[in-house]
């Protein structure tokens, strides 16, 4: 098995076209960042259908490191287009086959969360997956104003008739059927923004999903998931945090810290620009404890003419800088947890850090210090034909991207005797109340 699997580089056109032929389209996702921006394509192998969490095989990368977005939104619209088209264009070249769709993700400020719970009478004797849509339809009512869109609408229990938590409601016998489901929105400003920008660089915009679920689905085990697990994604505009439960997600939210913050603070100190900052930290950073704080590293400041010239400090400089701050982050998931109700026994046992942070020396000791758990790095679930290397944690995202995608339902299959399943129903139902506050904010 391992010697039909080539890495993207080794692949040759003969390759790329008997890939090509196979069947299933072309799936991509882009992941578009503070630092950097990737996209992969991939299609489903049939020889790795008997691994059912890598079925599919990455056949091109795109990847971009030109800042493209800041504060959640394009900070100049034609670069970020600029960025966003290279990295698609890469993608293209390498698969053998244009990209004119991709589900993206959305990692910037405003992401949050919010477990609501709707009911409703069952039309007929037994439950129907209409009335299950009527319930979160119920659920959603006092949901967002016309400046927040729906990511994700994940259901977490039904009951019957105020009864007992229940896994499928359709099929059964009742009068009221009820759900509780975690929401999931974020700015709708900043969303059309990011859409706007794709379609400029040339492609439609399938989806978006949230960040912190996509690194959660590529580096959480479902052992993890079960037991009740939080996902860290050290960005560097931002702090994705997600927690999943033995339902599923039950909280999502960025926080608007990260590595830029971090860099910031190590210029200040070594009195340089942000880019050697970020050149000293991406090199020789490490936190308090995991570095010689005796050794003198390569760190130029600016001089009385404003250029840069040579100069050095010691690597415990560095992490007496980074240290704190990172803490201070940490810390700040810790209260965000417990203000949304998950602590202690009601919440997450574990976590798994991911993001450019992760790849920091000391960050999980730190880490175990803060949140008070057991905490490991996180690395994205297996991709044939993708070696991420030792960027794995900065690839979560677009992993799990893959991962949503793979298990979305394909709709082009559906045909005109379709039952929506209970996802499909809350997607429905979210599609369908996102449409009525956009008519309500043109209208109005």
């Amino acid at each position: 098995m391992a010697a039909q699997i080539k890495r993207v580089e080794e692949r040759d056109d003969e390759d790329v076209l008997e890939l090509n032929q196979q069947v299933g389209p072309l799936v991509a996702v882009l992941d578009v960042g503070v630092s950097k921006t990737v996209c992969l394509a991939a299609r489903r192998d049939p020889v790795l259908d008997m691994h059912p969490d890598r079925p599919l095989r990455v056949l091109g990368v795109g990847h971009q490191t030109a800042p493209a977005i800041a504060s959640g939104k394009p900070a100049d619209f034609d670069a970020c287009a600029r960025a966003i088209h290279v990295a698609l264009e890469e993608a293209s070249l390498m698969a053998g086959s244009a990209i004119r769709r991709v589900v993206a993700s959305y990692s910037g400020p405003g992401v949050s969360s919010r477990i609501v719970r709707g009911a409703a009478r069952v039309k007929g004797a037994i439950i129907t997956a209409r009335d299950v849509e009527n319930a979160f339809t119920a659920a959603m009512a006092s949901m967002p104003t016309p400046q927040l869109s729906f990511l994700h609408v994940e259901p977490l229990r039904y009951s019957i008739d105020d009864g007992e938590a229940i896994d499928d409601p359709v099929g059964h016998p009742g009068k009221l059927v009820a759900v509780d489901a975690c929401v999931v929105t974020a700015p709708t400003e900043a969303l059309n923004a990011l859409k706007a920008c794709i379609r400029q660089a040339g492609a439609d915009v399938e989806d978006i999903i949230a960040g912190p679920k996509a690194a959660g689905l590529a580096v959480l085990t479902e052992e993890e998931r079960e037991e009740g697990a939080l996902v860290i994604d050290l960005g560097a505009g931002s702090i994705g945090v997600a927690a999943f439960a033995a339902e599923g997600l039950v909280h999502c939210e960025t926080i608007a810290a990260g590595g830029v913050r971090l860099t910031r603070d190590l210029a200040a100190k070594l009195q340089t620009t942000f880019a050697a900052a970020e050149r000293v930290k991406l090199h020789f950073g490490a936190l308090t404890n995991a570095c010689d704080p005796r050794e003198a590293v390569a760190a130029p400041r600016l001089g009385q003419d404003g250029r840069l010239e040579a100069a050095t400090t010691l690597r415990g400089v560095i992490a007496d800088t980074l240290t704190p701050r990172l803490y201070e982050m940490l810390l700040m998931v810790r209260e965000r947890l417990s203000r949304a109700g998950f602590s202690g026994a009601n919440g997450p046992q574990r976590a798994v850090i991911v993001g450019g942070g992760a790849m920091i020396p000391g960050v999980r000791e730190l880490a175990v210090e803060a949140l008070g758990m057991p905490v490991r790095l996180g690395r994205p679930f297996e991709l044939c034909g993708f070696d991420h290397g030792e960027a794995g944690p900065a690839y979560a995202n677009a992993a799990g991207l893959l991962r949503q995608r793979l298990d979305a339902p394909a709709l082009d299959d559906i045909d005109g005797d379709y039952q929506p399943t209970l996802a499909q129903a809350a997607a429905s139902v979210k599609n369908a109340v996102h449409d009525m506050w956009n008519w309500l904010r043109d209208n109005f």
